[in-house]
């Protein structure tokens, strides 16, 4: 009777105050949790933040300028029959830079330098035209012991006044000798003759019956 009367007897108003002061304590709880959340996060995992470039503060490097002189050289067969040709011809050009564009050097003197694989060597001298271009004729003959061998040719130029340009081992002219066995010649197809016909031979047949033709024995 006791326990009913005190049950009955308790005001609403209690069990809202203890409703309300059981929420701000989880509620504070809550708070407090993510507050450290917040603070580990900032100090523990700072943002990530990505900076692309896209080459505009870092130019690529420019075109390289023409230099003032250059030479090259090179064979006009790279592979010639040895004993059908007597000779490989070779060409190389001089060439300056003015104001930004090629131009050939005139007048200047080539020696162009061959370097057989047996280690000789001969060499060769030529002027430039009016486009800077030498022509040389290397001969071939009696070379067996450069057949499937790479021969070598070199060449300088000088011109007074102008600084000297040389065609090393590393960018010469070259070509190889190779033999070619030759080709047959076909027979020529033999044509049929057309023989005349045999003459034939008539004999008279006795009692006047007419004639007979025999053809001619084979």
């Amino acid at each position: 009777m006791v326990k009913s009367q005190l049950k009955a007897g308790t005001p609403l108003t209690l069990y809202v105050k203890c409703a309300a002061i059981l929420f701000l304590l989880a509620l504070s709880v809550l708070i407090v949790a993510c507050g450290s959340n917040i603070d580990s996060a900032q100090l523990g995992d700072p943002a990530v933040t990505v900076t692309i470039h896209l080459g505009d503060d870092q130019p690529g490097s420019p075109t390289p300028n023409l230099p003032s002189y250059w030479c090259g050289a090179w064979a006009t067969q790279t592979s010639p029959a040895y004993y059908s040709t007597s000779s490989v011809g070779v060409y190389a050009k001089f060439t300056q830079n003015i104001g930004g564009n090629p131009r050939g050097v005139g007048g200047a003197s080539a020696t162009a330098t061959v370097l057989w694989p047996d280690r000789s060597t001969i060499t060769q001298t030529a002027t430039t035209t009016a486009d800077g271009l030498a022509v040389f004729s290397i001969p071939t003959m009696n070379r067996a012991s450069a057949i499937n061998k790479i021969t070598l040719v070199t060449v300088t130029f000088q011109q007074v006044g102008l600084p000297i340009c040389t065609v090393k081992d590393d960018h010469a002219a070259f070509f190889t000798l190779v033999v070619i066995s030759p080709t047959p010649t076909p027979s020529g197809t033999p044509s049929a003759t057309r023989t005349a016909n045999p003459t034939e031979t008539v004999f008279p047949i006795p009692g006047g019956f007419g004639l007979q033709t025999v053809p001619p024995e084979h």
